[in-house]
C-alpha cells in the first residue's frame, strides 16, 4: 500500500521501470473518465501472483476512496491518490490469497453485517445501500471487495497468531499496577493513520503521501473515512480509534507528541521505524485509576413556600415574614400538604421547583436541604425578595459503581493480545508482499 518501487521474486532489479510505470499510471488515471467503459477500462493494471488487477478495477476503487473521504472527484485528485490506491488493491489481493491458500472465505451474513455498518455511517436504510452507491458513481463491487478483504483478512491474522498471542497473568498484573499508579494523571483518546513502510527506498514517498493527507483533513475531510481507506494499522475498520489510553500504552515514537497535542488537533507526518504516524486527538481525561467512575451527586425533588417582600424592606420586616412562614409551615408533613399551604398562602413564586442534582443548586439552598428529611419542611430563609421555605419531596442517592476487576483483567487481556497479533499481522503482510511477484502493467 505504499508508494515507491515495487518488488518481485523474479524482477527485484526492475524498481526504475516500475517507478515509471506508476507516473505513467497516475498520468492515465487522471486523465481517464470515471465512466469510461471501453476497451481501456478492461486493460490491466497490475499483476498480482497472475491475478489481474484491471484498470476499471482502479478506477471504482479511487472513486469510492474520493466519496468516502471526502475529496473532490477532480482529475488532480485522481492523479494524487492512483498511486496509494493500487497499491491498497495489491495487498487485498494479497490478504486474499492468502485467504483462499488457507480455506479462508467470507460468509455472506458478514459482508452484509459490514454493508449495515457502512450504510448506518452514511445514514441510509442497508437495502438502499447500492442504488445510493450507484446514484453516487460508486461500483458497489469495489465496496464488497474491499469488505471480504477485511473480514479473509481478519480470520487470517487470528489463525495464525491467536495461539501464539496469549497473554499471561504477570503481564496483566504489571499492567494493573500501572493503572493504579495512574490514578490523576492524563489518558488521552486518540486516532491514528499509519502508513508501513516496508523498505528505506519507499520513506520519501510515503511522506509525500502522509504531507498531502494531513493537507486534505486540515481542510476539513473526514479523519475517521480518510484511516478507513488508507491506514494499515488494525485500527483502520475503528475509523483509527485507538481508544482511551495511558501514555505508556502509545508507541514510543508518538507518545511526546500526544502529551503535547491539543484536543482537535491533528499533527503533520511523524515517521518512526517502521512507517509514518498522523494523529488526532480527540480527547484528555484524568485517570480514575482502579476506583471506576465518581459517584454520582444526590438529586433532590424541591417544592418552595414563598412569602414575597417589597424591595428595600427594612430588617424587621423582613424578621416578621420568617416568623409568619415558620408558623405556616413548621407543622406541615409531606408534600401534598406543603402544596395546599402554599397555594392557599404563598405568592406565586411557590410550587415545585424541579429535580435537581445536589451541586446544581446554590451553596444557600444547599444548606437547607442536604441533611434535610423527605417531607419536612426546612427552617425560613431570607432571600432578596422576600422569604422562602423548602421541601424536599424527593431525593435520590446514587449507588457507588464497585470495581469488576475480572472485566478490567478481560479488557487488558483483549487489549494485549490485539497489540500483538496487529504487529504480526503488520509483518506478515509484509513478508507475503515481498514473496510475491508483484508488476504495474499500465
Amino acid at each position: 500500500m505504499i508508494l515507491g518501487t515495487i518488488f518481485s521474486k523474479s524482477a527485484t532489479g526492475l524498481g526504475l521501470l516500475n517507478r515509471l510505470k506508476l507516473i505513467a499510471l497516475m498520468v492515465f488515471i487522471a486523465n481517464v473518465p470515471v465512466t469510461a467503459q471501453g476497451q481501456q477500462t478492461l486493460g490491466i493494471a497490475a499483476t498480482v501472483n497472475d491475478e489481474m488487477i484491471s484498470v476499471l478495477d482502479l478506477q471504482s476503487r479511487i472513486t469510492l476512496v474520493a466519496a468516502f473521504s471526502g475529496f473532490k472527484n477532480t482529475p488532480e485528485t485522481r492523479q494524487r491518490l492512483a498511486p496509494q490506491v493500487i497499491e491498497t488493491l495489491i495487498s487485498e489481493r494479497i490478504k486474499v490469497q492468502e485467504a483462499k491458500r488457507l480455506n479462508i472465505s467470507a460468509q455472506k451474513a458478514e459482508i452484509n453485517a459490514e454493508n449495515a455498518n457502512i450504510a448506518k455511517q452514511i445514514k441510509v436504510h442497508p437495502d438502499q445501500l447500492t442504488k445510493t452507491l450507484e446514484a453516487n458513481g460508486i461500483d458497489p463491487t469495489s465496496l464488497t471487495d474491499q469488505l471480504e478483504a477485511n473480514i479473509v483478512w481478519g480470520k487470517t491474522v487470528r489463525s495464525k497468531f491467536l495461539r501464539a498471542s496469549q497473554v499471561s497473568d504477570e503481564e496483566i498484573d504489571e499492567v494493573v499496577e500501572e493503572i493504579r499508579s495512574n490514578k490523576g494523571k492524563p489518558e488521552y483518546l486518540v486516532s491514528e493513520i499509519f502508513l508501513a513502510v516496508e523498505t528505506p527506498q519507499k520513506t520519501a514517498e510515503t511522506l509525500t503521501l502522509a504531507s498531502r493527507l494531513v493537507q486534505q483533513l486540515k481542510g476539513g475531510a473526514n479523519f475517521s473515512a480518510i484511516a478507513n481507506n488508507f491506514s494499515q494499522s488494525s485500527s483502520a475498520q475503528r475509523g483509527g480509534s485507538l481508544g482511551w489510553n495511558r501514555a505508556s500504552q502509545l508507541a514510543v515514537e508518538i507518545r511526546q507528541t500526544v502529551a503535547g497535542m491539543g484536543v482537535g488537533t491533528i499533527t503533520d507526518p511523524i515517521p518512526s521505524t517502521d512507517g509514518i504516524y498522523i494523529l488526532l486527538l480527540q480527547a484528555k481525561r484524568i485517570s480514575q485509576g482502579l476506583d471506576g467512575p465518581p459517584k454520582e451527586p444526590t438529586k433532590v425533588t424541591l417544592h418552595q413556600f414563598h412569602l414575597a417582600a417589597p424591595p428595600q424592606s427594612p430588617a424587621d420586616y423582613i424578621d416578621g415574614l420568617r416568623k409568619k412562614a415558620q408558623a405556616m409551615t413548621v407543622n406541615v408533613q409531606g408534600c401534598e400538604a406543603f402544596d395546599a399551604t402554599t397555594k392557599q398562602h404563598g405568592s406565586p413564586l411557590s410550587g415545585e421547583l424541579g429535580t435537581f442534582a445536589i451541586d446544581q443548586i446554590s451553596k444557600q439552598m444547599q444548606e437547607l436541604v442536604v441533611k434535610l428529611p423527605v417531607g419536612q419542611s426546612s427552617p425560613p430563609q431570607a432571600t432578596g425578595d422576600g422569604v422562602m421555605v423548602l421541601m424536599v419531596c424527593a431525593r435520590e442517592e446514587s449507588e457507588e459503581v464497585p470495581v469488576d476487576m475480572e472485566k478490567i483483567r478481560s479488557n487488558i487481556r483483549n487489549q494485549l493480545s490485539g497489540d500483538q497479533m496487529n504487529l504480526s499481522a503488520r509483518r506478515f503482510l509484509r513478508d507475503l508482499r515481498r514473496a510475491s511477484f508483484i508488476d504495474i502493467r499500465l
